[in-house]
């Protein structure tokens, strides 16, 4: 009985050694497509809050807050929008937040609350052309650590399953293998 118990745990165990897997034939070998490529960076350097004073052109529209003469609106996954509304008849983008992964974001006082990915971050907006990170939460929203906008590129088709040692901060087309599919 041993020898039995013995001989199909060799044969198990052999079956599941990646030299002797056989290709079967609903498991077509990997084929170069043209498809979406992630774009990484290290998490630090995608975590970096960095205000531009130049027009950056609206990609993908989330909510809109007002404080004071200023409108704030999300560029979903890339960061905030910042718009003078000194003279709501000729408002103009002034600015650009970048703030990675970012989704949703709250004012309360001088205080601009937005998501980094996974974090909270607490931002001071008194005066958004000299803007100062105030604090941040790591892992707040532990449901955004591999669910943020970039998982998945917006266009449907083949696409390379991003890595998770890096976080995706875009993307672009590119001859890929065909290793994923969005519908």
């Amino acid at each position: 009985m041993k020898y039995v118990l013995l001989f199909f745990a060799v044969i198990f165990l052999y079956s599941c050694w990646e030299p002797f897997k056989k290709n079967y034939p609903n498991q077509a070998p990997l084929q170069k497509v043209w498809g979406s490529k992630p774009v990484y960076a290290a998490e630090n350097i995608a975590k970096q809050i960095i205000y531009t004073a130049q027009k950056q052109p609206l990609k993908k529209a989330g909510n809109i807050y007002a404080f004071g003469k200023f409108i704030f609106q999300i560029d979903v996954g890339r960061g905030i929008h910042v718009i003078d509304n000194a003279d709501p008849a000729k408002a103009d983008r002034i600015g650009f937040i970048t703030v990675n992964g970012c989704e949703q974001i709250s004012i309360r006082g001088a205080y601009l609350y937005a998501n980094s990915f996974a974090d909270l971050v607490t931002l001071d907006i008194a005066n958004p052309a000299n803007l100062r990170e105030v604090s941040r939460i790591p892992n707040a929203f532990p449901q955004f650590r591999f669910n943020y906008p970039f998982v998945q590129p917006e266009e449907k088709g083949y696409f390379t399953c991003p890595r998770t040692d890096s976080v995706v901060i875009g993307w672009v087309k590119d001859s890929i293998y065909s290793d994923c599919y969005k519908n």
